[in-house]
């Protein structure tokens, strides 16, 4: 005989919960873990639920259901007796409680955690959140200690248990689990850190770094080859921007690696150049007599005709002083330079003979009289006599 309600009617019915479930199990749990941890348990009242897929109706996959068991299992409220197909016990809700063989064993490890968290001590629950990050996530000691470091660094000594735990399982995610990996974990950090912390303070600005800022700055001393005496240096000569950004840091330090500028040295013999085509500009709109500071592209420009074209500095100031005086001479002085750059024009010799050579008179396309190509019609010699007039006619 089977005898249960109908899934419409278990719909209806209750599912009872131990209390202390709510007290010392649920705050500490993650919310998915509880999910499936109630859904579970009202299958287990209501067999006729169970045709109901936990996973599909939490919108879980197999995964995240089997690593939530796992993680009651560990709490001693469910027991696994079969991975395939998964096959949960729920058991009796007791009073969670550190037991001796356990306390002894992490003795040493919740002694340097509570060192580490001075003067708060641990209470029962969160020894236990420190078990779980070696029991249920599989850190190794020394790299718990390494994250509780991590966290309190991040949070301060009142660093929640919750949060703790947390790390703990993307650390794992992630597999670090070994001392060494979760050392090396925490000391890139600090330096992604500390750089970005730099960078900051170069702008004074107070404040910690993002994360988002923390990843620039590891990419900048990372893919990009940059050390950290050369990401300053380009934060410090953002001079030009009202209000730094290390997006606008970043962009500028892509466009040093294109032009292999990654050392300070190469920034500084960049930043001669730079002032040598600046004051190279001033002295041609000097010549022009333009009156003002000349832009970037101008400067660009004339950078362009001298090191693409090869026309020297010397034929560029001759050509402006022949373009001096004309209604619009940077106009001319550009077209000038193009036609050169054409001629192969490149020294001032050459320039001199380009501009004395004697200019070609244009030849002048003769108009064409449209009058003297009007249509003519064929005249017979009987249509000429009969023009003729005798003038003696009537005489």
């Amino acid at each position: 005989m089977n005898i249960r309600f109908s899934p419409e009617a278990a719909r209806r019915e209750m599912t009872p919960i131990d209390n202390l479930f709510f007290l010392e199990y649920m705050p500490d749990a993650d919310g998915t873990f509880v999910k499936v941890y109630l859904f579970g348990l009202m299958q287990c009242y209501h067999p006729s639920l169970n045709d109901t897929d936990l996973g599909a109706a939490l919108g879980l996959t197999e995964a995240q259901v089997r690593c939530a068991f796992v993680y009651w299992q560990s709490k001693g409220l469910v027991r696994i007796r079969s991975d395939e197909p998964l096959t949960v016990e729920y058991l009796l809700v007791e009073q969670p409680a550190v037991t001796a063989a356990t306390a002894k064993k992490y003795r040493r490890l919740i002694e340097s955690v509570e060192a580490l968290l001075s003067p708060r001590s641990l209470d029962l629950r969160e020894m236990q959140a420190i078990y779980d990050c070696i029991e249920l996530y599989g850190l190794e000691e020394g790299a718990v200690l390494a994250l509780v470091g991590y966290c309190i660094e991040l949070k301060g000594k009142r660093v929640p248990i919750n949060y703790l735990r947390s790390v703990a399982q993307e650390w794992s995610e992630q597999d670090i689990k070994s001392q060494l990996t979760a050392e090396e974990y925490v000391a890139n950090w600090r330096v992604k850190k500390h750089g970005a912390s730099e960078v900051l303070r170069r702008w004074n600005k107070r404040r910690a770094p993002t994360v988002d800022e923390m990843d620039l700055y590891d990419r900048w001393i990372g893919p990009l080859g940059f050390d950290a005496e050369t990401v300053l240096a380009a934060a410090s000569r953002m001079t030009d921007v009202a209000s730094p950004t290390f997006a606008i840091l970043d962009a500028r330090l892509s466009e040093m690696k294109q032009r292999s500028v990654t050392d300070v040295a190469a920034m500084d013999l960049e930043e001669q150049k730079d002032a040598l085509d600046r004051e190279f500009a001033r002295s041609v709109f000097a010549r022009l007599g333009k009156i003002g500071a000349p832009d970037k592209t101008t400067i660009a420009q004339l950078k362009m005709f001298r090191e693409q074209k090869g026309i020297s500095r010397e034929a560029i100031l001759l050509a402006a002083d022949e373009c001096a005086g004309a209604e619009r001479p940077l106009g001319v002085l550009k077209k000038l330079l193009s036609d050169w750059a054409g001629e192969g024009v490149q020294t001032v010799e050459q320039a001199e003979a380009a501009l004395n050579k004697p200019k070609a008179a244009p030849t002048r396309k003769k108009k064409r009289n449209e009058a003297l190509h009007y249509a003519q019609t064929p005249i017979s010699e009987e249509d000429f006599n009969n023009l003729v007039v005798d003038l003696n006619e009537d005489l």
